[in-house]
């Protein structure tokens, strides 16, 4: 990624880079919309979808510190890292049909592109000879 932007740079086009931290994703996934990612978008379903869902539904969560417990809650989202992956999967085909490139690493996203400066393109440089 850094090469690429230092390239395009070193060719004068302007470069940008938009760095996304996604770390909040793991408490946010939406577990009714991941089901139907699953499905949507890779296929799942039947037995598979169904374990899935009997996986995401009625998940509580509690604190426990010695002999002290916090209340029951009921998870409505949230998800481990690998289920991250799957529901932001999507992003790639969007960001590359804005002729953006992609760059993922764990809950962080990096999406990165450049564009031709217009006065270094070649037709241009030629309108302002004349």
């Amino acid at each position: 990624m850094l090469s690429d932007i230092l390239a395009a740079v070193d060719r004068g086009d302007f470069a940008a880079l938009v760095v996304l931290d996604l770390s909040a994703a793991l408490v946010t996934v939406d577990h009714d919309i991941l089901l139907q990612r699953l499905q949507t978008s890779f296929g799942i379903d039947g037995t598979a979808l169904k374990w899935f869902q009997s996986y995401l539904t009625s998940r509580t969560h509690y604190v426990r510190r010695g002999t002290a417990r916090s209340t029951i809650v009921q998870l409505i989202c949230g998800v481990g890292p690998i289920l991250v992956i799957v529901y932001t999967a999507d992003l790639v085909s969007l960001i590359q049909q804005h002729c953006l490139s992609p760059h993922f690493y764990a809950d962080d996203t990096q999406i990165y592109g450049a564009v031709v400066h217009l006065m270094s393109a070649p037709c241009c440089r030629r309108l302002l000879d004349v």
